[in-house]
């Protein structure tokens, strides 16, 4: 008793101590509350700078001022006085990459919803961990912003989200939280939908479809509920729309772009069609087979996230879909001037996205067009262009010192930057 008193009384008198020092610092004039720390001014000097959709500088000034880009030009540059100058002489500066197709390291369990097989209304984003293995290892190869999408498990699996690869936590890490649906066609959303050891689906825990027709009939079905959905009777207000069909209207009415992840032939052919039936844009994801489909393509005027160009087959699940990728499908996008960026995706055979870009460049692609397929143009893509994806003044300091050439086997990113904050290291 006497030590349960003991301990009460102490708890109290903590807690009247703590409650004072909370409230006297509550009742302090707002300029006399701790500051966040600002960064200082740094200028990186003497380096070669790839800027991104822009022309490159020889012997370039990078200047970095609380996470902003301050300003970015040629030798003799105004740097302000005081500022911390970094000697980048035999090194290149490029924007932080952007992998507009990202598979993280979460287990299949937590992206791949199984009670339904249309899920439109979910968000990765309550799946991402700011610790998570693949973030780690891709900011220290240069990658700066990832676009993470739900899995292939699911004929429609949910809404993607654009975050970086360093933050405390997921919405601190955001830079764009609706920023895509993906539908995925081929074998995937099939897979483990039949019952044990062949014979019916007798149960509620075997899911359909079970064939490449049957997930098709899912998408079509779902859109034209969707469709349906939105007519409106005269005289009556319209109802609301349940959450999966209102993301599915968004799609219809152009609010929200739609990713079908398709590898083959046929399941290109049918992602343009279904798009093309029911009047929505649709971005083609992995389209390992797309050197085979380049006029519907260019017809549709479709953007494809190519996914791991370096690889000589598909890997993993995905493999099943029968597609069968060639080094130069993406100098043939490039040269029919069909809108692509390069991505690793869900291909395990990827390597990391500046390797897939160097890649691309020994099979036709210029450097120029490799370096904006993995910054500038993914930036656009995803609608983050005015924060990231090049260097301009005024825009996130989100970039990478390399060793040398990025495109060079050798060369190493040495310092990678988001916000202005050295990242390189894992926290």
């Amino acid at each position: 008793m006497f030590r349960s008193s003991l301990f009460a009384s102490g708890a109290s008198t903590a807690a009247a101590v703590l409650l004072a020092a909370v409230t006297a610092v509550a009742q302090q004039p707002v300029s006399q509350q701790p500051a966040a720390k600002s960064q200082p001014v740094t200028a990186y000097v003497h380096a070669r700078i790839l800027p991104g959709g822009g022309v490159p500088i020889a012997d370039g000034v990078l200047v970095v001022d609380n996470g902003k880009i301050a300003a970015i030009g040629p030798a003799g540059t105004a740097i302000p006085d005081g500022a911390k100058v970094v000697d980048c002489t035999g090194k290149t500066i490029t924007p932080g990459l952007i992998d507009a197709s990202f598979r993280t390291a979460a287990s299949l369990a937590d992206v791949n919803e199984q009670s339904s097989e249309v899920t439109p209304q979910l968000r990765v984003l309550d799946t991402i961990d700011p610790d998570d293995k693949a973030l780690v290892r891709a900011r220290q190869a240069g990658v700066t912003a990832v676009h993470v999408m739900p899995g292939t498990r699911a004929v429609i699996g949910g809404i993607g989200c654009v975050v970086k690869t360093m933050g405390s936590e997921p919405r601190a890490m955001l830079l764009k939280e609706d920023a895509s649906l993906r539908i995925t066609l081929g074998a995937e959303p099939s897979m483990g939908n039949r019952a044990i050891r062949g014979g019916d689906v007798d149960s509620i825990y075997y899911r359909r479809p079970t064939t490449r027709m049957g997930v098709v009939w899912e998408v079509r079905r779902s859109f034209f509920d969707a469709k349906e959905a939105m007519q409106t009777v005269p005289g009556q207000a319209p109802q609301p729309a349940a959450p999966g069909l209102a993301v599915l209207q968004k799609v219809l009415q152009g609010q929200l772009t739609a990713v079908t992840t398709a590898r083959s032939e046929q399941d290109l052919r049918t992602a343009l069609r279904i798009a093309d039936e029911f009047g929505y844009k649709t971005v083609v994801d992995e389209a390992q087979d797309a050197h085979l489909v380049l006029d519907e393509l260019a017809a549709a005027k479709t953007t494809v996230l190519l996914g791991a160009p370096s690889a000589p087959g598909v890997a993993g699940t995905g493999a099943q879909d029968g597609a069968e990728p060639r080094y130069a499908t993406v100098a043939k996008l490039a040269a029919r001037g069909i809108p692509f960026v390069i991505t690793t995706g869900t291909n395990l055979a990827s390597l990391d996205l500046v390797r897939e870009a160097m890649f691309a460049t020994r099979h036709g692609l210029s450097p120029t067009q490799a370096l904006d397929a993995v910054t500038i143009e993914p930036a656009k893509l995803l609608g983050i262009a005015e924060r990231t994806g090049s260097l301009q003044k005024g825009k996130d300091a989100d970039f990478v010192v390399w060793s040398t050439d990025p495109l060079d086997p050798a060369a190493v990113a040495e310092s990678v930057h988001i916000d202005g904050l050295s990242v390189t290291a894992s926290r």
